[in-house]
């Protein structure tokens, strides 16, 4: 149980009542959703999932709904009173102090005209009381500025924001840029919501035609989860794999694997070097998260026992498809790094560990576009991975042996790995189709 106060760092609806709670929007018509990310925001962009408390008023039994879940936070905060912003949570305001038994105060952001009292506070808190501000969603926090500053101009005790869903869209920096203190509790977040209506197939994850012909894998390395998840809402019907590395050990394997999965297929980039038994284990730990990404890598320098170990660990059970791609040389390595390392040119080394990878039954290859052309000849059946892949006039940064998008499809990659030039767009989504459209001529995208 939560102390009264105590403002938790996990959502105040469990796993399995978010399940509920997102039926029970769709049933009472508060939640809508279109994959074409069509939906309107206040803020003037467009989403895919819309969120609506307002049109609750149209049904006394929804309204009976939402005072049924916001008890849940008020009583366990423990609060003296609760602030409604209007409009979106008003029509359940009255309602939920009558289930609670704690009283009110109505902050509205600007005053009504030819009053005699003051209409832009209605009620009558004492002085220090603690409370909190409901609302239905939180986006950028913007909304919630006033209402928080005029609780501290009456001398209120303000210990948290309880919002039904957190939409994750960069509240946290927009508060703290305002000197704004606030503690934000949800009930659930967008992902959550998102999450549930694809797993029950009320929403496609992606158009699956789209899906089978983008060869782009969007590498997320260096972000934090919070920093990603919005990338990959709008990626998501894009169809490209995202591949994860830093952020599965920061997240962990068995967390990650399954949220991520919501938005895509997901390459786990791993490179595996270890002995034998270290690979088997860490094979079985992606078996463990019940969710199986699109491919796993390993460092084809691990030798084919390593490679063949984790192609087995991950054959132990029948509905693993998960692929087994083994890195071949970095394509940060230049020639004169990679004689350094290997005692050979790049090409002889990348020539030699495919040779291994593919004996150990590997089934596929990472490697720079500079030795797809030749390993293409040689293993026609195996899935080449390409990372190093710039558009032409783009700054190759850290990366030596690279080439265009064109250049490497056409000389045998099955798959383009691709980070800052999307990520650091003014527009990703757009970054990718226009890729795949100008670049790559690929039908579906036109």
């Amino acid at each position: 149980m939560y102390a009264l106060g105590e403002v938790p760092s996990t959502p105040w609806l469990y796993p399995e009542e978010r399940e509920a709670v997102v039926a029970g929007l769709l049933e009472h018509g508060l939640l809508k959703f279109d994959n074409a990310r069509s939906l309107p925001l206040k803020s003037g962009g467009k989403t895919d999932v819309y969120i609506n408390l307002r049109d609750a008023r149209d049904a006394p039994a929804t309204i009976e709904l939402l005072a049924d879940l916001f008890s849940i936070p008020l009583r366990r905060l423990g609060i003296k009173r609760f602030v409604e912003v209007p409009d979106s949570v008003s029509c359940f305001a009255g309602p939920l102090a009558m289930k609670t038994g704690i009283p009110y105060l109505t902050i509205r952001e600007d005053s009504k005209a030819n009053r005699v009292a003051d209409a832009r506070v209605i009620g009558h808190p004492a002085k220090f009381e603690s409370v909190c501000i409901i609302d239905d969603v939180i986006t950028n926090g913007e909304s919630k500025i006033v209402p928080y500053q005029k609780c501290v101009d009456l001398n209120l005790n303000v210990q948290a924001l309880v919002v039904l869903v957190d939409r994750q869209q960069g509240w946290k920096k927009h508060l703290t840029a305002a000197g704004v203190d606030l503690p934000v509790w949800p009930g659930m977040t967008l992902h959550d919501v998102r999450r549930q209506l694809i797993q029950h197939e009320a929403m496609e994850r992606c158009d699956p035609a789209k899906e089978k012909a983008n060869p782009i894998i969007v590498a997320l390395d260096g972000k934090s989860w919070e920093e990603i998840l919005p990338l990959v809402d709008q990626l998501r019907t894009t169809g490209c794999i995202f591949k994860v590395n830093d952020l599965l050990f920061n997240q962990g394997i068995e967390r990650l694997l399954p949220e991520l999965s919501v938005y895509g297929r997901v390459m786990a980039d791993l490179k595996c070097h270890d002995i034998k038994n270290t690979v088997e284990n860490i094979c079985a730990r992606v078996r463990m998260s019940e969710c199986e990404p699109w491919a796993i890598t390993v460092h084809a320098s691990g030798g084919f026992e390593m490679i063949k170990a984790a192609v087995q660990a991950l054959q132990l059970s029948g509905k693993w498809h998960t692929k087994i791609l083994a890195v071949t040389v970095l394509t940060s390595l230049d020639q004169k790094t990679c004689e350094e390392i290997y005692v050979r040119q790049p090409l002889e080394q990348v020539l030699r560990l495919a040779e291994i990878a593919h004996a150990a039954g590997a089934h596929g290859l990472v490697c720079s576009p500079q030795e797809v052309k030749e390993l293409r000849n040689r293993y026609p059946d195996m899935i080449l991975v390409s990372p190093g892949i710039r558009s032409p006039g783009k700054d190759t940064q850290d990366q030596q042996r690279v080439d265009t998008p064109e250049a490497a499809i056409a000389n045998g990659s099955n798959h383009l790995v691709m980070g800052r030039q999307i990520l650091q767009a003014e527009d990703p989504v757009a970054e990718v189709y226009r890729v795949l459209r100008d670049e790559l001529h690929i039908s579906a995208f036109s």
